[in-house]
């Protein structure tokens, strides 16, 4: 019965009202699939279309709830701290410290990110500089990197073997570094077939066993997998790239962002003439009472932040914002707490959750699940939100920005949609704002599981909905 209803709403909405061969590929694709869209009028509240509501995998639209809850919660001027002090005794006329030196990670997902460079650029120089310049140029102890702000597991429940070693998969920590990834180069000959060869590693990673599998071929683009448990020096990657690369560059999860980080520093350390006995160690103990703070780096603000996070869709900023979102509300950064504190919050705004099963902040694990209709009330709550502006504008804009700079161009709704895209292996989902021709705003949240097909078959279907929408066009259809 569900299966024709579905039919039903495609057809009516004029989805497989198309050509022949195009009609055709519609109803392959959502052959065994399931379908749910909910839309209303933003200003109103009135339902435009729907589906009969169940429980999907929303891939990457879960992004909305983590961003719309962190702006509540956290406020949009909400910053990250990393702190750098030391611990003991100074004789500036010796120039020496007897004791450690301490790199407090604060759980800034940011830092030294690739999408804030400017920010970040000069940190370590200046820290460095600070401590010379503090009478520390000789220090007896080590550099202690306290990892204490990050409660619990750091890679979430629900995420997938061949997704953990790969940049997207990157696991959060109090200390992150460069997105918590780092570049594997390779080049091929002309031979096809023929193995990869691994040139080098930026930034070089110390211990790493990479075991290389990838070979030539034929295709174009990036066709490796990386594997590697969270902490593991020892990674495989396995694949092709295309033939005749003499520097093809793909991106892995960092082994151990936090020690990296703290290597670069004792790097830079050293340029600037101060030495240390001592080496990196790593502790889950909060320091923070022997510690003088000598240097506070603040990250961007949170309405900053949100704006690469939703339009590239990055999947380590939205676990750490999840976290924050525990720390503030039950005073503790685990997944678990995290993760109650964002239904509760909704809860309390009575907001409709059934069938919102949350495991993560990213929509990475196949273990989330969602109703179309929890994603449109969240984003109409937040359409009436003093905050709207913030948090719209950080959604990519269609034909654009992001994960949209390339949808909708020959569409009315170039320029016009703001939406958040989902997609994974047989998952789409789109979710967001956009003005009818009528004037209307319109919120609405379509999703696809399971279908058959291609990514780009499923985006025009969604492409086709979305036409037939801005043009007015209204469709109920419910099943009990």
């Amino acid at each position: 019965m569900r299966r024709i209803l579905i039919y039903i709403f495609l057809i009516v909405c004029g989805l497989t009202a198309l050509g022949s061969s195009k009609k055709g590929s519609a109803a392959k694709l959502i052959d065994h699939a399931s379908y749910g869209a909910y839309a209303l009028n933003a200003e109103t509240g009135e339902v435009v279309s729907q589906t009969s509501q169940v429980s999907l995998v929303p891939a990457s639209v879960m992004k909305i709830i983590t961003t719309a809850t962190a702006l509540q919660i956290l406020g949009p001027d909400f910053t990250f701290h990393t702190r750098l002090g030391y611990s003991g005794k100074v004789d500036r006329q010796n120039e020496t410290l007897t004791g450690n030196l301490i790199l407090k990670g604060g759980c800034d997902p940011a830092f030294y990110s690739e999408y804030f460079t400017d920010h970040y650029r000069g940190t370590f120089e200046q820290w460095a500089k600070a401590i010379a310049d503090g009478g520390m140029k000789n220090i007896t102890g080590d550099l202690i990197v306290d990892l204490s702000a990050l409660e619990g597991p750091m890679v979430p429940g629900g995420w997938l073997w061949e997704d953990i070693g790969n940049y997207y998969g990157a696991p959060v920590s109090a200390l992150s570094y460069l997105d918590n990834t780092y570049s594997i180069h390779l080049s091929t000959s002309h031979e096809i077939g023929s193995p990869a060869q691994v040139l080098s590693t930026t930034p070089q990673i110390e211990n790493l066993l990479l075991s290389n599998q990838v070979h030539s071929s034929i295709e174009n683009g990036d066709h490796t997998l990386v594997f590697g448990a969270p902490g593991s020096t020892d990674q495989v990657i396995e694949g092709t790239i295309p033939i005749d690369q003499h520097d093809f560059s793909v991106k892995a999860a960092m082994p151990n962002p936090s020690r990296q980080a703290a290597l670069e520093f004792i790097r830079i350390l050293k340029s600037q003439g101060v030495t240390l006995a001592g080496t990196v160690v790593l502790k889950n103990q909060d320091i923070s009472s022997e510690m003088v703070v000598v240097a506070d780096k603040l990250s961007p603000p949170l309405k900053q932040l949100m704006i690469p996070l939703n339009q590239e869709s990055i999947n380590l900023f939205a676990e750490h914002l999840l976290r924050e979102i525990g720390r503030k509300q039950k005073g503790s950064s685990t997944l678990t707490k995290s993760l109650e504190a964002v239904r509760e919050f909704w809860t309390d705004r009575k907001i409709s959750l059934d069938g919102f099963y949350q495991t993560d902040g990213s929509g990475l694990s196949r273990s989330n699940g969602i109703c179309p209709r929890t994603l449109v009330e969240i984003l109409r709550f937040m359409y009436a939100d003093p905050n709207r502006t913030i948090f719209f504008n950080s959604l990519p804009l269609a034909g654009q920005s992001g994960t949209l700079k390339n949808s909708f161009v020959s569409s009315p709704l170039k320029l016009n949609l703001q939406a958040k895209t989902g997609s994974m292996t047989r998952v789409r989902s789109l979710a967001g704002l956009f003005a009818a021709k009528s004037g209307e705003k319109i919120i609405f949240a379509v999703m696809l599981n399971n279908f058959q097909g291609s990514q780009a078959n499923a985006g025009h279907l969604f492409e086709d909905q979305l036409n037939r929408w801005f043009n007015g066009e209204k469709l109920k259809v419910e099943s009990k």
